[in-house]
């Protein structure tokens, strides 16, 4: 029976072997095989340690990691580069290749390393993650999956699923920039990647004498970690967050939840834009758990944030939570905040919490010495429950250099306030306007149509609600979309409209009679079409296709003096150039629009 067993696992052993026998491939700079290896660290190792050509370590499809010593390091090359770079990917046609281990060390660190490019597609080839890391300890806290250190620069981490399971264990991190002796891990981008699970999906470290500096996290889906989705932890110097998707679909027992959380240095500017940060939750069952979208608990002084075209939406119940934000800014510290163009969604059934006390609030400002400007954001808070106040907008501090205005705040729960300016809180907005002044004289308490609990784009009577119109921020041209910003009306929030925002004029204002550009142009199938009239009377404005048909009566009234604004909808006109004409007394002026479908 023993040699049954005896001649088993020498099987079992002997098959684990051949499938990672030569199932890594190393090629030089042209797509040439060099060398055949049974690691992805042999291949590795095997490129030269002074580098004169970039090459591509290739995962075939029999690779299993049976062989592989965790955590796989990449250390330092000389002479890599912008052109000299070194690739790991799966090869061509290697779909769902997974890299796992179970190591309190990591499962792959780049350690001085520079150039690196983790690509995780079959290839290089595709749009979508596809090669998956993942660290299977559950303990310890440098159980990290992929881990940059000791000086590791310039080096790109994309379209790779990075998986981590130490939710509930304080330390590790999915992805995360250790701290260094010598020089900071300093421009490195994540992008999209799928970063699961860890205490933090990505963590950013460092120290005030050795930052790692201007690192990028882009386009990734972040999601189901404990902590934080991101966490600049102290010596993280010129970040930025860019357009991720942040989010959880399970809990874990944490008493401090955050989307994006930030310990900044002196001097360094963060980037916070168009992330989409939504259903963060906690199983905690603690009165004092906080959950809170984009964070900065007591900024160095110096630093500067960009926190612009961002949506978050916190709707869900969490127990008995004490505090639920959307963004959040407190310290002592004179600092920056550019807060332009966010919308926040505040919700769920509240349990408990201090009588009196700001409990919810789309943005939250409790720092004293902070320079704030804060335009063309929307905060709506339908949170209800508990005897605490839930605020659209919560001005803690009113101390510092404040320039907000053009913002849009509304809140319907129990003991609610559309707004707070110091320790009073607003529902009748001319008295807000007065206690705020010379801030805020352009801010609406107005509720908006967001399509859902989640997705906040407007959607029905906040398409062309004039109460929405804010006002241009310069160098913001585009929207969290990346839709174009109306230069001279944009709409408050995260989501530029398609339809303008336009208020007409009375009778005795001073006009002259023009015909303006339709916006936005092309367009499918809606656009607006503005002109002014310098006296009241019978008005036509018609479409006309290339053929001088007319396709389109929109106008034939009798309208004041002042601007208009008319909306064509042309959903059943097929693709084309066409012209629309305005005839008012002795004037008529005709200017050319293309419907592309």
């Amino acid at each position: 029976m023993k040699k049954i067993i005896f001649i088993f696992s020498v099987l079992l052993f002997t098959n684990l072997a051949i499938s990672q026998t030569n199932s890594v491939v190393l090629k030089d700079g042209t797509g040439t095989i060099i060398s055949q290896h049974n690691t992805i660290q042999s291949a590795y190792d095997a490129i030269p340690s002074t580098v004169t050509q970039s090459y591509t370590i290739e995962i075939l499809s029999d690779y299993n990691g049976s062989l592989e010593v965790f955590p796989i390091t990449f250390g330092a090359k000389s002479g890599t580069s912008a052109t000299n770079r070194i690739t790991l990917r799966p090869a061509l046609g290697n779909s769902g290749e997974v890299i796992s281990g179970n190591s309190t060390s990591g499962i792959l660190v780049l350690s001085d390393a520079d150039f690196i490019i983790i690509d995780g597609r079959p290839g290089g080839v595709g749009n979508a993650p596809d090669l998956k890391i993942e660290n299977l300890a559950t303990t310890g806290t440098n159980s990290n999956t992929i881990a940059l250190t000791n000086g590791a620069t310039n080096n790109i981490i994309r379209f790779v699923h990075a998986v981590n399971n130490t939710q509930n264990t304080a330390g590790p991190r999915t992805i995360v920039l250790l701290t260094s002796t010598t020089v900071g891990n300093s421009n490195n981008i994540i992008t999209r990647c799928k970063i699961e699970g860890g205490r933090s999906g990505v963590g950013i470290a460092g120290s005030t004498t050795i930052p790692n500096d201007s690192n990028t996290i882009s386009n990734c889906e972040i999601f189901n970690w404990g902590y934080a989705g991101v966490w600049l932890v102290s010596g993280a110097m010129n970040t930025n967050i860019d357009s991720c998707k942040i989010y959880q679909t399970v809990g874990v027992n944490n008493t401090i939840v955050s989307g994006i959380i930030m310990s900044t240095m002196s001097g360094a500017t963060y980037n916070i834009r168009k992330n989409w940060i939504y259903d963060l939750q906690s199983t905690s069952t603690s009165t004092s758990t906080v959950i809170r979208g984009i964070y900065a608990a007591s900024p160095n002084a110096g630093s500067i944030f960009n926190v612009q075209n961002n949506m978050v939406s916190n709707t869900l119940d969490n127990l008995n939570v004490q505090t639920v934000t959307g963004i959040e800014f407190l310290g002592s510290n004179a600092y920056t905040a550019n807060i332009y163009y966010n919308t926040i969604r505040i919700g769920g059934n509240h349990t408990g919490g201090t009588s009196g006390a700001t409990t919810s609030a789309g943005i939250r400002i409790g720092a004293s010495a902070l320079t704030l400007n804060m335009k063309n954001n929307i905060c709506i808070n339908y949170r209800t429950g508990g005897n605490v106040n839930h605020i659209g907008f919560a001005l803690v501090s009113t101390t510092g250099t404040l320039n907000i205005d053009y913002n849009c705040y509304y809140a319907n729960g129990t003991n609610s306030f559309h707004a707070y300016w110091g320790t009073t809180g607003y529902n009748n907005l001319s008295d807000y306007k007065a206690a705020a002044s010379p801030n805020e004289q352009n801010t609406v308490f107005n509720n908006v149509t967001l399509v859902s609990a989640t997705n906040l784009h407007l959607t029905g009577a906040s398409v062309g609600d004039t109460n929405l119109k804010g006002t241009p921020i310069a160098g913001i041209t585009t929207d969290f979309d990346n839709d174009l910003r109306h230069p001279i009306a944009p709409y408050k929030g995260a989501d530029e409209v398609n339809i303008p925002l336009f208020h007409k004029k009375n009778e005795t204002s001073s006009f002259n009679y023009n015909l303006y550009q339709n916006y936005p142009n092309p367009f499918n199938p809606t656009t607006a079409i503005k002109f002014s009239l310098a006296k009241g009377g019978l008005v036509t404005l018609k479409v006309y296709d290339v053929l001088g048909r007319e396709v389109a009566e929109l106008l034939n009234n009798n309208l004041n003096a002042g601007e208009h604004n008319i909306v064509f909808n042309a959903f059943d006109l097929p693709s084309g150039i066409y012209f629309y004409r305005l005839v008012a007394g002795t004037f008529s002026q005709t200017k050319q629009m293309i419907l592309l479908k």
